[in-house]
């Protein structure tokens, strides 16, 4: 009995022996514990988050070679490179993290798919802070972008239109050309290919990445010129968080938002949740300049609630289940009223579900994301011609539907991600018209299959490279556009309505990008890359009216593909920080409208296809500059040089040369930021060149100077006033030849955080 006793006892020290470990405690500047900081071995992915008292510990760990990374929001990231011999615990002891002068120091998912600190990716990278978005006059997710280099946002009436977000010149018209995520999944409509950026909540956003140039390699369709993936918040400490705000403004704008999140357990693994809500309404402006408006022109008022609740819960660092439900409804006023109360009016009105698990088996670390979204989209039309009155109510169902899978892993120096992407979109479109017998319908449905291998290869400190290839497969069907019961309303479309031939597309995306650090701040990289899009099923099921007259569905649409090559370098100094790149892009088979020759009403309207026959070329540079001028303010600023332009158009020669709508050769942006324990402020200006609404470059808007100002203080322990001036000198312009954009906008807010 003693021999098996000793004999037991030398199995087991034997074991702890070889069982190391790496400890530490993670403090903040002040010297309090660090709690929920991110703690990443980052050659292995293994994680953990510091517990109440700041602590850590990784155990049964190998001799080796280990990459400590620990992250927070906010603070600089703190990296270790830490060697393990026999018989041999690491004890770190007091890990302080210091705060953070600008967020080169923040930690990202999108370029790479994997974690990593954004000065280590080679390739232009943004970063938005929830710290950034509270001291931004945002009423929209997408304003927070628009003082970024190489970004557009196009929202010329605020919040009672629209927006596009365009990226380096690609976007133009088409707002399909620019992915949008939220937490990695795609929320572009295959319908338009557009994102709807009204429905996102402000609150519910811990931060924003931006991702500039293609990234067909790793996301397939519609990332041309970059890719906006929007982060949503997740409780890491035990507790709960809410916030609560409310707000009035220009127009008789009032509305409120609010969230809540918990999580359950003191440590990693347990339950969590999160809910946030907002709510809008407004009398709205009148878009039409006073020099031409008619009895029947109304303002575009808004009313708008959406709602999001997610729920899930954390085995372990590597291990996590997750669902998520997001609603959102409004009802927007177009401008014209005739016979109706409203007027016309359009609802976008949304369903998106989501679920994500994701796990680790053995070194494999595996994602796996399945998404809903269905956009049912309303609109009510009512017009007047010679005493003859027409009522249209168009429903259209747009669905988009997926499945994402993806793994990674490190071996050596190497880490592959490898992925399969299955995306579905529909559409069924009704034209219904209330004054007549007449139905319009069109419908069809598009599928995209992607396969994707990435290889990032980091040598050794100085070195990285990665190379990655995406296969895709596009596969549309039931493509039909049809009549019923046509009256002379609809009848001169009969010849436009029949089934549409089924297509299939196939292609490779290579990525091709390396980096080079001279130093910790200094480095410089270089990117090869291809991005493409679809047609979106609106031009290959859609027969119809556009604002040049119009036009037919053409099912024959080939995807548009870009090449791109960039070089950057970064350099970056414990108050000021520089990056300067370049980029060279050349476009092939993008999509325009061609006159087909023919005409309706007696020659009066032109009929328009969209066809895959015009090239573009575009480059460009961006220089932006940050600087730490002390403890409380921040100075930042930007110069953006574009030029996107038509290189090739067989079949309108007349428009090569000229440049893309709404991409301005020169932006220029400065950004001061002020923040202490009680007050906040920020004063934004934006100076733009001149940009062209239409391809022909003949309606023009003027170049544009705008000031947004925030001012936001805390009265009493979490309860805080705020008041957002945007376009401080009511500047206003031309949209179309009878629109007019949004002039000085005013909110006043009443905030508490708990």
């Amino acid at each position: 009995m003693r021999k098996i006793f000793l004999l037991i006892s030398g199995i087991v020290f034997s074991y702890n022996s070889m069982a190391q470990s790496i400890q530490g405690i993670v403090t903040s500047a002040n010297g309090e514990a660090q709690v929920g900081a991110n703690v990443i071995l980052t050659n292995t992915n293994n994680g953990k988050i510091t517990n109440k008292n700041g602590k850590f510990s990784f155990t049964n760990l190998q001799k080796g070679q280990y990459n400590l990374q620990i992250s927070f929001l906010g603070k600089k990231t703190y990296s270790n490179q830490i060697n393990i011999s026999d018989k041999e615990d690491i004890k770190l002891g007091e890990i302080v993290l210091q705060n953070a002068n600008f967020n080169t120091d923040e930690v990202v998912v999108t370029a790479t798919k994997s974690v990593r600190k954004i000065n280590d990716i080679p390739a232009s990278v943004e970063y938005i802070s929830a710290t950034d978005m509270k001291n931004l006059p945002s009423q929209k997710v997408d304003e927070n972008l628009m003082f970024l280099p190489g970004v557009t946002v196009d929202r010329p009436y605020g919040i009672f239109g629209k927006s596009v977000v365009g990226i380096r010149g690609v976007v133009s018209s088409e707002p399909g050309r620019q992915l949008t995520l939220i937490d990695g999944v795609p929320i572009n409509k295959s319908d338009g290919g557009g994102t709807n950026w009204n429905r996102i909540i402000n609150s519910d956003i811990e931060h924003i990445e931006v991702l500039k140039g293609p990234a067909a390699s790793i996301y397939g369709n519609n990332s041309m010129g970059g890719t906006i993936n929007i982060i949503t918040k997740r409780p890491s400490i035990k507790g709960v968080e809410a916030s609560a705000k409310a707000f009035y403004g220009t127009y008789n704008t009032k509305g409120a938002e609010a969230s809540i999140m918990q999580k359950f357990g003191e440590n990693i693994s347990g339950f969590y949740y999160s809910v946030s809500a907002r709510a809008l309404k407004t009398d709205g402006y009148i878009t039409v300049p006073d020099s031409i408006r008619n009895e029947s022109d109304t303002a575009v008022f808004v009313q708008e609630q959406a709602a999001n609740a997610r729920i899930g819960y954390r085995f372990n660092y590597n291990t996590s289940v997750e669902m998520e439900y997001n609603y959102y409804n409004d009802h927007r006023g177009q401008g014209t009223v005739i016979k109706l109360d409203d007027g016309a009016t359009a609802d976008y009105d949304t369903h998106f579900l989501k679920a994500k698990y994701k796990t680790k088996f053995g070194k494999i670390h595996f994602n796996l994301n399945g998404y809903y979204q269905l956009e049912n989209y309303l609109r009510t039309i009512e017009k007047m011609k010679k005493s003859n009155y027409t009522l249209i109510n168009v429903n259209s169902d747009r669905a988009d539907y997926g499945i994402l899978a993806s793994a990674n892993t490190n071996i050596g120096i190497n880490n592959i991600v490898f992925g399969i992407d299955y995306r579905l979109g529909s559409v069924y479109g009704v034209d219904d018209y209330q004054t007549s017998t007449d139905k319009v319908i069109n419908n069809g449905d598009i599928a995209n299959y992607n396969i994707y291998l990435q290889d990032e290869i980091r040598f050794n400190t100085k070195f990285t490279s990665i190379i990655g290839v995406n296969f895709a497969y596009v596969n549309f069907y039931n493509g039909e556009f049809k009549l019923e019961n046509p009256t002379s309303a609809t009848g001169y479309m009969k010849d436009y309505a029949k089934q549409l031939d089924s297509k299939q597309w196939s292609g490779f995306s290579p990525r091709l990008a390396l980096q080079y650090n001279f130093t910790d701040n200094f480095n410089i990289y270089g990117v090869g890359s291809q991005g493409f899009r679809t047609a979106s099923l609106d031009d290959l099921t859609r027969t119809g009216f556009i604002s040049i007259g119009y036009k037919q569905a053409n099912p024959n649409l080939k995807p548009e593909t870009i090449n791109t090559v960039e070089i950057g370098v970064r350099y970056n100094k414990s108050k000021w920080i520089t990056s300067v790149n370049t980029y060279y892009s050349l476009g092939y088979n993008f999509m325009y409208y061609v006159s087909t020759g023919e005409t309706i009403f007696g020659g009066r309207k032109q009929v328009y296809e969209k066809q895959n026959i015009s090239n573009v070329e575009i480059y460009g540079a961006e220089l932006s500059l940050g600087y730490k001028l002390n403890k409380l303010i921040t100075l930042n600023a930007n110069y953006t040089y574009n030029s996107s332009k038509i290189k090739e158009f067989a079949s309108r020669t007349n428009l090569e040369g000229k440049y893309l709508s709404y991409t301005p050769s020169n932006t220029v942006n400065f950004t001061t930021m002020f923040s202490n324990n009680k007050l906040s402020s920020s004063i934004n200006i934006k100076l733009q060149d001149k940009i062209f609404l239409d391809d022909e470059n003949t309606f023009e808007v003027e170049p544009l100077a705008g000031i947004d100002v925030r001012v936001a203080y805390i009265i009493w322990k979490g309860l805080g006033v705020g008041v957002n001036v945007q376009n401080v000198f009511d500047e206003q312009h031309m949209v179309s030849t009878d629109q007019v954009s949004l002039g000085r906008f005013v909110t006043f807010e009443l905030n508490y955080r708990f």
